[in-house]
């Protein structure tokens, strides 16, 4: 018992003497807040300097500034009890310490400050070798290679000013940080580094994300693009025809860059197009209401994904150590019953007639392919228009895929429609449409401005002028050195502890 107290007290008093020996690191970023996190997005100039102190004279061989974006991955075992989780580290940019800003020799004395400035570019893409997995087709490696948003981390969820959550579970996790660290190489072996003290601070990157092409929702089980509906009188009565629903994939949602204010409300409009077929002469039934909800899915896996992850699959996610995250966001419930039918015949020439002076949204209107049951010549179209307004109560962060996590949104429609003898249940028809989010550029800002710039004509003549487009002469060479580490899968049965 005595020998064990000694050696206690002797490790403490060692310890105490190493903490006190370290060398202290602080990271100060410019135009930084106290108590607010800075937010970037592509293109932003992360800037700052670190700062370094120590309590006495200090030997070093190097200092270590570095911008790492690192993804954490956490899924349940189906097959036996414990998790299965991966990790990657997709981006890493090393700022380079001039020589002439160490002192000579390296080391650092007590009672002087040591500053070494760092500037950061957010870059649009990322080097081809993050994703190195085995992949479906060209378009995974294209999206896998993209910046993905900050994601998962409750510090960093919010707008840089309040603390929002951004729908993203706790097993899954996109962080960004700046890390500094004063390093000495072991005199034994010079290739081993020891760092004698090392710290990191976060910060909220937002890259900007440009509209995708529209998703083929053609034999697709889990959106519903149109849908039919038989309307019918009352309980146990016969039917008044067929109601078709049908819509296109909105516009996407388009975010404000991060530290902007967003000057509009309204993202984006879903617009439902209705037919109705009836049996007879019978009339359009009368509209309700159109409730409408987004359903955010964040997708996380331990294996990198080979292709873009869907929720129609057949196979349970857990049993290829795959995970699926949703949650419904309320938007909106608006009144439809001021929306007007208009009656249509096919046999009619004068609706021939309208139909080819008919504006866009009439066409568009009359574009509705008929019911399976229409067989008669009378039918009735009707528009209905759905802004979007995203709450400002959550955090929404653009559509992306990355090699171990993605991101998509869902737009529920369900609209409510009345029928004489059907005072119990309401009846419904239901919507599912895909919709993306994006981020616009911070010049986006600027476009009012750049709108009131006058073109010459002799900057026309200039555009139209023929002109010779070459191949480079020069191949560009990547250095491979530079590729981030490949993925380290980890299975442990414990929870996973968040990295601060």
């Amino acid at each position: 018992m005595v020998a064990t107290s000694v050696i206690s007290k002797g490790s403490e008093s060692l310890d105490v003497f190493t903490r006190r020996s370290q060398p202290k690191i602080e990271i100060n970023l410019l135009d930084q807040t106290p108590g607010l996190v800075n937010s970037y997005t592509t293109g932003d100039q992360i800037e700052g300097t670190v700062s370094i102190t120590v309590d006495q004279e200090t030997r070093f061989d190097e200092v270590e500034i570095v911008l790492q974006g690192t993804s954490h991955t956490t899924v349940e075992r189906a097959s036996c009890p414990g998790r299965t989780g991966s990790q990657q580290m997709f981006l890493k940019l090393r700022q380079p310490v001039d020589e002439t800003e160490y002192s000579t020799p390296r080391l650092f004395e007590a009672g002087h400050k040591y500053s070494f400035p760092f500037t950061f570019v957010v870059p649009d893409q990322l080097l081809p070798q993050v994703c190195t997995h085995s992949r479906n087709n060209h378009q995974v490696h294209r999206s896998h290679t993209m910046l993905p948003p900050t994601l998962g981390d409750p510090m960093l969820a919010g707008n840089g000013k309040t603390l929002l959550d951004d729908m993203a579970p706790d097993m899954s996790q996109i962080s960004y940080i700046i890390r500094a660290a004063v390093n000495k190489r072991s005199t034994a072996d010079h290739r081993q580094i020891k760092a004698l003290a090392n710290v990191a601070k976060k910060v909220r990157i937002i890259p900007v994300v440009e509209e995708e092409a529209p998703i083929n929702t053609v034999d697709h089980t889990y959106y519903c693009t149109r849908k039919e509906k038989s309307v019918k009188r009352g309980f146990l009565r016969g039917k008044l025809g067929r109601l078709v629903a049908a819509s296109a994939q909105p516009k996407p949602i388009r975010l404000s860059p991060p530290s902007c204010d967003a000057r509009d409300t309204v993202s984006t409009v879903a617009t439902v197009q209705l037919r109705f077929d009836p049996v007879g002469n019978e009339q359009p039934p009368r509209l309700g209401s159109m409730v409408s909800k987004l359903k955010v899915s964040t997708f996380y896996s331990a294996t990198p994904w080979e292709d873009f992850p869907c929720q129609a699959g057949t196979t349970p996610f857990s049993q290829i150590g795959q995970a699926l995250f949703t949650e419904t966001v309320p938007l909106s419930t608006m009144c439809v019953a001021s929306a007007q039918w208009q009656k249509h015949s096919i046999l009619s020439d004068a609706d021939r007639r309208d139909s080819l002076n008919s504006t866009s949204s009439t066409a568009s209107e009359q574009s509705v392919s008929p019911s399976s049951e229409f067989l008669g010549d009378t039918y009735y179209t009707a528009s209905v228009v759905i802004p979007i307004t995203l709450p400002k109560t959550k955090t929404f962060v653009p559509t992306f895929h990355s090699c171990l996590m993605s991101r998509t949104y869902s737009l529920d429609l369900s609209l409510t429609y009345h029928t004489p003898g059907t005072n119990v249940l309401t009846p419904t028809i239901y919507l599912r449409l895909p919709i993306q989010i994006t981020t616009q550029p911070k010049y986006d800002t600027l476009k009012s401005a750049i709108e009131g710039v006058i073109v010459t004509q002799e900057e026309v003549n200039a555009f139209f002028r023929p002109r010779t487009v070459s191949p480079p002469t020069t191949e560009a060479v990547i250095d491979v050195s530079l590729a981030p580490p490949e993925y380290s899968e980890t299975i442990s049965s414990a929870p996973r502890v968040a990295a601060t």
